[in-house]
């Protein structure tokens, strides 16, 4: 969940609602609404619905949602073209954009320019990998502009917040922004320049001085780079939407002679029956109608338009969550099942039970991982089944052991009262499939001792046939490690992680673990 904080003030500027009235619409509507003590109001936001991460497209789901009417929004073609070199396709390929005019910059504007830009590169744009934004006054630079890559020390210009001219390999190795995005970039760098080749931005790591946005700026141009083309679409789309809804006129730009369009609608078929099927009420195809102009979509005849901005409806069952929401999730009456049917324990069960009743706490991590992962726990190297088309460095293989993602939780919880005692069962894939259970506490005295404790304690509630060996094993402490044997077979391994392993994830504090198939 992300965290939204605005003014009620700068709400307000957008539609007219009370404090109380905003609070328990939006948390109705699926963003919990909370005021804080200095007097903001704090609106979390799931990861699918970035169009509601600025204070703009709140106000606009509190505004459809009270007058019962879609937010439509249109756009007229630009002069401004763009061209898109191909230098930039093994480096950053994708390019969108679009235009606002004669925008009125607010100080609640610019507040909120600066939060969505951030929001957005922190979720859709994950971490500015996949999609990265920019806004510029075009009234200090000469259209058409181009997009292309080129040499680490080929170019030289003035970064946001600077003084001096830099060249790309300056700016990551001494800005700020650079040396934080510095591993998004390699040889070649992305750039952004106009008609004079003047810098408008290095994507993604930082914009041009000379285009920053102040008070004085009447025209804006939006940029959006990055390696996902429905991605690039989405963030000029909700920046288009939200200066719209600012006062600003929309213009499409084209991109390598092709208009770029922005903000189309996409036409569904309207799902009564789907929607009175799935959510067992009564509805009519009036109110089902009614109930999805209130989330914000248009619809006409037998047909729902869901707009631009909208990117989170990819099926039939997104709008009847919105009828859903519409409807209101505690005016549905509860019913018991037609059907009768009988439960009962899965397999692993023995081993939640026997670990809960020792304090653990189970935890649920990525089945995909990354070779380096795997190394920073030293664990031997294995045959690892590949991800042919993994869209970050960080899920490139399919987890050959569970030990190192414990050891990450750990990492992450680390401020935490101790004792931390964690464990999962799960999926490894080494390269075939089996069912693993992985246990880690972390405190002072974790020793040998305790895990062995755990493991026996294990086999002693199950009925299992447990047998402790002496052995090695790469991520363990020689001498204070040993074999585990499930039937006469071996299963895995337990002892105490070693110093080198513990530093590599950061951790100050014993830890004892233990890794078996089941």
């Amino acid at each position: 969940m992300a965290q939204l904080q605005f003014t009620l003030e700068d709400l307000q500027e957008l539609v007219k609602v009370e404090k109380q009235e905003a609070i328990d619409t939006l948390t109705m509507l699926g963003f919990p609404t909370e005021l804080t003590p200095e007097g903001l109001l704090n609106v979390e936001v799931t990861p699918n619905r970035p169009d509601a991460l600025c204070v703009e497209g709140v106000a606009r789901a509190l505004r459809c949602f009270k007058s019962g009417k879609p937010a439509l929004y249109s756009a007229k073609k630009s002069p401004v073209s763009v061209a898109v070199d191909k230098s930039v396709a093994a480096v950053r390929p994708c390019f969108g954009g679009a235009v606002v005019r004669n925008i009125k910059m607010s100080d609640s504007l610019i507040r909120s320019l600066m939060q969505v830009q951030e929001k957005l590169h922190e979720t859709l744009g994950r971490k500015r990998r996949k999609v990265a934004i920019g806004i510029h006054d075009i009234g200090r630079v000469k259209p058409p502009f181009r997009y292309f890559a080129c040499g680490r020390k080929e170019i030289s210009f003035v970064p946001l917040e600077m003084k001096r001219e830099m060249t790309p390999d300056e700016i990551l190795q001494k800005h700020p922004k650079g040396t934080a995005y510095a591993h998004l970039v390699r040889e070649k760098c992305p750039m952004i320049t106009d008609a004079d080749g003047k810098v408008l931005s290095f994507p993604p790591i930082i914009n041009g001085e000379l285009t920053k946005v102040t008070g004085d700026a009447k025209d804006l141009f939006i940029d959006a780079t990055g390696t996902s083309d429905a991605a690039v679409r989405q963030a000029v789309n909700i920046l288009a939407a939200m200066l719209s809804d600012r006062g600003g006129k929309l213009e499409e730009i084209s991109i390598n002679g092709k208009r770029y369009p922005i903000l189309e609608e996409k036409e569904w078929a309207l799902p009564v029956k789907e929607a009175e099927k799935l959510l067992g009420v009564a509805l009519g195809k009036k109110k089902v109608a009614a109930y999805l102009s209130k989330l914000g979509h248009r619809v006409s005849g037998n047909s729902c338009f869901v707009q631009g901005y909208r990117a989170d409806v990819m099926h039939n069952v997104d709008l009847i969550e919105d009828v859903a929401i519409a409807h209101g999730y505690n005016n549905f009456e509860p019913t018991i099942p037609a059907a009768a049917t009988v439960g009962h324990a899965e397999p692993e069960g023995e081993f939640h039970d026997a670990l809960v009743g020792l304090g653990y706490d189970e935890v649920m991590t990525w089945t995909l991982s990354n070779p380096a992962l795997s190394e920073r726990a030293l664990l031997p190297e294995t045959r690892a089944v590949e991800i042919e088309n993994p869209l970050t460095e960080d899920f490139t293989i399919f987890r050959t052991a569970i030990l190192p993602n414990l050891l990450s939780v750990l990492a992450d919880g680390k401020n935490e009262k101790l004792p931390i005692k964690i464990y999962e069962v799960g999926t490894v894939g080494i390269p075939a499939l089996e069912t693993r259970l992985s246990i880690a506490s972390m405190h002072p005295k974790a020793s040998f001792s305790e895990i062995k404790g755990v493991i026996l304690s294990i086999a002693e509630s199950t009925g299992m046939k447990i047998e402790i060996r002496r052995g090695e094993f790469g991520p363990f402490v020689k001498g204070r490690c040993a074999e585990i044997f499930i039937g006469g077979k071996k299963a895995g391994f337990m002892g105490e992680i070693a110093p080198r392993a513990l530093s590599n994830f950061k951790l100050e504090q014993p830890v004892c673990a233990a890794e078996m198939t089941l």
